[in-house]
């Protein structure tokens, strides 16, 4: 019998493409939020990559975001989700790779 082991948890939305190491141990963070503008609009969020789904039980959206430097602490995210206008609602986890 073969075994299939799923690259993601199936609950989780497929975390984003690093390849050099010093990324590797940056967290992924996965929350919902109230976002400034509409879902179509693109999201940027300076000094961070995004990645939407426009799904979510409480805000406009879903948001996978990871650190593009080194500042990549959950006060780092809040502060930079601030100066772009995005609320986020509920927990924020932090994913490590």
């Amino acid at each position: 019998m073969t075994l299939h082991t799923p690259a993601r948890p199936p609950h989780l939305p497929q975390s984003l493409a690093h390849t050099d190491s010093d990324s590797a141990d940056r967290p992924t963070y996965i929350f919902e939020a109230l976002l400034a503008g509409p879902v179509s609009q693109p999201i940027t969020v300076p000094g961070w990559t995004v990645r939407a789904w426009p799904v979510a039980r409480l805000g406009d959206a879903t948001l996978e975001v990871r650190a593009d430097g080194l500042r990549d602490s959950l006060a780092d995210l809040h502060a930079a989700l601030r100066d772009a206008g995005i609320s986020a609602l509920g927990p924020v986890r932090a994913r490590h790779h």
